[in-house]
């Protein structure tokens, strides 16, 4: 099962403001001076981290430590839900928050059509998160997620490989990358995704059932045997765990 990124509070289209100006009150002030630091203020979500938050603003997660210095947050992992930062953005960045803050309302649109089944206005909806901002990450993988969903395995995996690509070491984006290679019958590719997930994840239970599976689908019997029994390694007590011991008892031949 793959797994979608969630609603990003609609507080987050807040104003962006220049330094000292007010804040939240939903109107835009004027540009400020060229030299001048911008602010625009994020209402924090349930469940979400400073390096989600940087990625949506900043395009990279790494900012997340420029943000917990700015709000004098002491222990990222216990951000507060509702509680209210101030993400800072130097000129020339300004332009491109304003392109992914606009971007977040019909990407939280599709993220509701996603979750109540209607795949159609899910993708319609991401599709125009992305035409107003391209890099929006979590648009581009529920959009692939939403055309694996329509049987379009092979648009999806497009994307997904664009992403694992950038992000090497992102679970979900390699996890779904090996899906969609599986849905395609593509089952050596796809093992080579999962164990890839691995690499950087080696406990992934989902990453490791789908690499055994992928062996067996694709005949490599001695491969799979192993990848079975090391999945049950990290799983032996779920549903889960049933089934791998059901696939291991046929390859052996009991």
């Amino acid at each position: 099962m793959n797994i979608f990124r969630f609603l990003i509070p609609l507080a987050l289209l807040a104003t962006l403001v220049s330094c000292g100006g007010p804040q939240g009150t939903g109107t835009e002030s004027a540009p400020p001076p060229a030299d001048d630091v911008q602010t625009l203020q994020h209402t924090v979500g349930e469940g979400e981290s400073l390096s989600r938050i940087a990625d949506l603003y900043y395009g990279d997660p790494a900012r997340a430590d420029q943000i917990a210095r700015d709000n004098g947050v002491s222990d990222p992992a216990k951000l507060a839900a509702g509680s209210v930062l101030e993400l800072q953005f130097a000129p020339s960045e300004y332009d491109a928050a304003r392109r992914r803050a606009a971007a977040l309302e019909p990407y939280n649109r599709g993220v509701a059509a996603m979750a109540r089944g209607d795949l159609q206005e899910a993708e319609r909806n991401f599709r125009l998160a992305l035409r107003t901002e391209p890099g929006l990450v979590d648009a581009r993988y529920n959009l692939a997620l939403v055309l694996l969903k329509r049987g379009q395995a092979e648009a999806a995996g497009d994307l997904l490989g664009d992403l694992v690509a950038e992000r090497p070491e992102d679970p979900d984006f390699g996890f779904a990358l090996g899906n969609s290679l599986f849905k395609q019958t593509r089952y050596l590719v796809a093992s080579q995704a999962f164990a890839q997930v691995m690499v950087h994840h080696p406990d992934h239970r989902r990453a490791a059932f789908g690499h055994a599976r992928a062996l067996q689908e694709a005949g490599s019997r001695q491969e799979a045997i192993q990848a079975w029994k090391r999945y049950l390694d990290i799983d032996d007590t779920s549903s889960w765990a049933v089934e791998a011991r059901r696939h291991l008892r046929e390859l052996q031949g009991g």
